[in-house]
């Protein structure tokens, strides 16, 4: 069998885990997760572009930061950005203040279903905006010039040009799956 490493085998790898996942943790974790993720891609990119205009500016940050191969602002900010969106998805999922739960009153084939597209729009949303920091991008301060590297991985990337190119779906879709739910549910009374 020749196996070869390619972008698409490896965002399908990292989709497959966080659907994978998606059914470790359940439908309200789920959710939480999502939610989180909104919180972090804003929150990731208003880090990265602060730390943009003040420390990446600095050559004895610079000369630090290249302690750990990275060699230009552009690396650090989307290392910085993908770092903070990651932390923040983590601590927002475990340690934040707020309970998602969903009425449990559906059959488990229903409630296999919503987790599986809850997962399947989750792994979207995050391996989107994680794309969008890689090619540069920023949801907050418009567009910048995408890297060569990125280019590489969008040329050679079916998957990235997808997911990519289909953002704002990806970005919309799990608020719109979360809303319809939350309308059509059964509430408890108060």
């Amino acid at each position: 069998m020749d196996l070869r490493l390619t972008w698409d085998l490896f965002i399908i790898v990292f989709f497959g885990i966080i659907v994978a996942y998606s059914f470790i943790i359940g439908r309200n974790n789920n959710l939480k997760v999502i939610l989180a993720t909104y919180v972090g891609a804003f929150f990731a990119d208003a880090v990265g572009n602060i730390f943009g205009a003040t420390f990446v500016q600095s050559d004895n940050f610079m000369k630090l930061l290249r302690l750990f191969y990275i060699s230009t602002p552009e690396q650090a900010i989307v290392l910085m950005k993908i770092l903070m969106f990651i932390t923040i998805i983590v601590l927002l999922s475990v340690r934040g203040s707020y309970i998602v739960d969903v009425a449990g009153n559906r059959s488990a084939t229903v409630r296999l279903v919503l987790n599986l597209i809850f997962g399947f729009l989750n792994a979207c949303l995050i391996i989107s905006i994680a794309l969008i920091f890689i090619s540069g991008a920023s949801f907050i301060g418009g567009g910048g010039a995408a890297s060569p590297a990125f280019q590489d991985i969008y040329n050679q990337s079916n998957l990235a040009q997808t997911l990519i190119n289909n953002y704002s779906v990806w970005f919309m879709l799990p608020a719109f799956a979360f809303l319809s739910m939350s309308l059509f549910s059964d509430q408890p009374e108060n």
